[in-house]
């Protein structure tokens, strides 16, 4: 009985622990920096592979976004004059720009299974950055709830960090502002 009564007061507090929510925010950060790091590896690999097509649109697309999202519905640099990308670019003089040098391109000719490859990477750079802005926004309400002085200060991502870095808010808060500096 003793046993049983010590599991549920356990139970009890650790779905009313405080800190839960700053284990949240640790978290969030935590998959915050991972998907950063694997956003930029993934559009790293994207420009280099496409770049053997077209290797002039890294300088005129620096987005990588939009580089992915181009990419993903022109495929092939001959059929960029046929498309409308104001929606993506949303500046004519870029978009005249790229269709002007899609036809002089120093680019090599790719394969259909290329670029077919290429499209399912370019398919998740957008859904992987997606997603990172679901996170953003998510860790930022969780910050302005829990710490909403902190985040006013040092701003969301910061204060997060801070946090993360700490290993709590409660670390944080006993922490010497020597400590904090």
């Amino acid at each position: 009985m003793t046993l049983g009564v010590a599991h549920g007061l356990s139970r009890y507090k650790l779905k009313f622990s405080a800190e839960k929510v700053d284990v949240m925010i640790i978290q969030a950060v935590s998959l915050l920096d991972d998907l950063d790091k694997e956003i930029n590896n993934y559009i790293m690999r994207l420009k280099e592979w496409y770049g053997w097509h077209f290797p002039e649109m890294q300088k005129i697309i620096i987005d990588n976004l939009h580089y992915a999202k181009i990419v993903l519905r022109t495929k092939f640099r001959p059929s960029i004059k046929e498309f409308d990308l104001s929606d993506i670019l949303g500046d004519e003089t870029i978009e005249k720009e790229l269709k002007e040098t899609a036809e002089i391109s120093m680019g090599t000719d790719i394969s259909d299974e290329d670029i077919s490859n290429i499209s399912e990477l370019c398919e998740q750079v957008i859904s992987m950055t997606d997603y990172r802005s679901q996170l953003f926004d998510y860790l930022k309400n969780r910050m302005s709830a829990v710490a909403p002085n902190l985040t006013v200060l040092l701003g969301e991502l910061v204060g997060a960090r801070l946090i993360a870095h700490s290993g709590s808010l409660m670390n944080l808060a006993k922490a010497p502002a020597s400590t904090v500096q």
